[in-house]
């Protein structure tokens, strides 16, 4: 039988692979902004033919057409490779749970002694209200007995209440750890008892030996955000930025000494190049109208339906791609699968640095440090929050956004109270007449900055003045003292230089004429 069935298998070119399940481990894994590509490392000796090899204990959360594998022996030939569900093995439990589950059975072996002594307790107790009968009948006892009697039967009564609620109160907090734990177990074991996949492999080797696959698969349920600290010790210093990554897994497998690299790419973005359709003109109609709306609605609910819910050394060497820019980190880390951040130091950056004090009193009567950041581009920054310390002490957070083509970075380092800044209307500039058909009304400010500190400072006054947008409302600006003055968006800059404790007031006016038949609106 066993010669015919290889004379069928020869005949019908099926080729027969015998199944090998090897272990594997996480060797390395680059983290994009969202996704993760994996490296899996195995090593077995192959066998002489044809031969069917499956890597267990792969997250379920792979994209399976992402998939390579590499071969480190010219004599294996890869025949196919494919990711499968495996709901049949569980990941074995960790330490924690096994621990768990030992503190478990401890405290229910002192639950069933404590029942096991309630239960003997209830039974005498039952066994003397079954004899409670003394002084009736034909029982023979003489009432100073039967009163004899009652007293043992009160004393031993009373003794075993006494002894029941003892055991509930040590049974109370017992049970309460219990539940506690079983919560606890039950939080774990959906964690580790999640099912996993299999990666199986069917290879073809001209002669036996030891081999190394090297499987790389991209798996979701992960990514990583920028975080930044700014740190800067006086306004005479440069800012130094501490640049992090805030990493989160929830693979379902723990990720342990690896090789880490963070990448800015992103696998799962459109990589499509968008097309150009013509753009057609047209007379407007209601009925196209009509049809374009509803076409619209149909496109929304499409769509709809496709929604988805201290200073570092520089740890890290950064390599920059075609495409991405990628940082090594230098020593190996763990991760675990539980979603939580875990933050990665990247690189550590002394940033050239200006100073300038920034106010719109208009708005806000602060006085903001900003630190201007010069040929910032060289240093590979994304968008992020960032948090910032001056002087030693935290000042708050701001946000980072290098995504502007402005060649010097603004990053606000927090108010200063030491500088005060008012913003005064001036009853003597204001004023509203009546000129034949029209209405002119004078508007006038005051902005008095007062520098209290002992070091001199340079600050930005913004202020503005309205842009008409009707050829009847024409405003004129009467007078800016130093302002430099942006007509088409109506930008009033002062750029003022304060001696320790000095005091400057600048002041500007404006007119705005209009019918005084009209309404107008945006005049201060």
């Amino acid at each position: 039988m066993n010669k015919l069935f290889s004379l069928l298998l020869l005949f019908t070119g099926i080729t027969v692979f015998s199944q090998t399940a090897i272990d594997s481990k996480i060797k390395a894994v680059k983290v994009f902004k969202s996704n993760a590509e994996i490296t899996r490392e195995a090593t077995f000796v192959t066998k002489t033919g044809s031969q069917e090899i499956v890597l267990t204990g792969v997250s379920t959360s792979i994209n399976p057409s992402s998939l390579q594998v590499q071969f480190n022996n010219s004599n294996t030939i890869l025949v196919s490779a494919k990711y499968e569900k495996n709901y049949l093995v569980s990941k074995v439990n960790n330490k924690g749970v096994e621990a768990l589950k030992e503190q478990l059975e401890l405290l229910n072996d002192d639950l069933i002694w404590l029942s096991h002594q309630r239960n003997s307790l209830l039974g005498i107790e039952q066994i003397l209200n079954k004899n409670q009968d003394l002084g009736h009948g034909n029982s023979g006892f003489t009432p100073q007995q039967v009163i004899e009697l009652s007293d043992i039967y009160q004393a031993k009564y009373l003794e075993i209440k006494k002894k029941i609620i003892a055991l509930d109160k040590k049974e109370k907090p017992i049970q309460e750890k219990v539940t506690k734990l079983n919560q606890q177990l039950n939080e774990l074991n959906a964690k580790f008892n999640k099912p996993s996949g299999n990666i199986v492999l069917q290879i073809d080797s001209k002669a036996a030996g030891n081999i190394t696959i090297d499987c790389k698969y991209v798996v979701g349920n992960v990514g990583w955000s920028p975080l930044y600290d700014l740190r800067s010790k006086s306004i005479t210093q440069d800012v130094a930025l501490t640049y992090k990554a805030a990493i989160y897994q929830n693979t379902g497998l723990d990720w342990n000494n690896v090789d880490l690299t963070i990448s800015t790419g992103n696998p799962s973005q459109n990589n499509n190049r968008p097309i150009l359709s013509p753009l057609y003109a047209n007379i407007y109609q209601q009925q196209l109208k009509r049809l374009q709306e509803v076409a619209l609605e149909e496109v929304s609910v499409s769509n709809m339906a496709y929604t988805q819910d201290a200073r570092y050394d520089n740890p890290s060497s950064i390599s920059e791609n075609q495409l991405t820019v990628d940082f090594d980190i230098l020593t190996k880390r763990s991760i675990t699968s539980d979603g939580k951040e875990n933050l990665v130091a990247l690189q550590t950056f002394n940033l050239k640095t200006d100073y300038i004090y920034h106010t719109v009193p208009k708005l806000d009567s602060g006085a903001f440090l900003l630190a201007k950041i010069t040929d910032w581009s060289q240093y590979n920054l994304i968008a992020g929050q960032a948090n910032i310390f001056f002087e030693g002490a935290f000042v708050g957070t701001s946000h980072i956004n290098p995504e502007v083509t402005a060649k010097e970075l603004f990053i606000s380092m927090g108010r200063d109270n030491s500088i005060v800044v008012e913003r005064i209307p001036v009853k003597k500039y204001t004023s509203s007449k009546f000129i034949g058909s029209n209405k002119k009304e004078t508007f006038g400010y005051e902005i008095v900055v007062r520098n209290k500190k002992g070091t001199p400072i340079t600050i930005e006054i913004l202020d503005q003045i309205p842009v008409s947008q009707n050829k009847d409302v024409l405003v004129t600006l009467d007078s800016s003292q130093n302002a430099e003055y942006t007509e088409n968006i109506g930008k009033l800059l002062w750029t003022l230089d304060l001696k320790p404790r000095e005091t400057i007031i600048e002041t500007f006016r404006y007119t705005v004429k209009y019918p005084k038949s009209q309404s107008v609106y945006g005049l201060k």
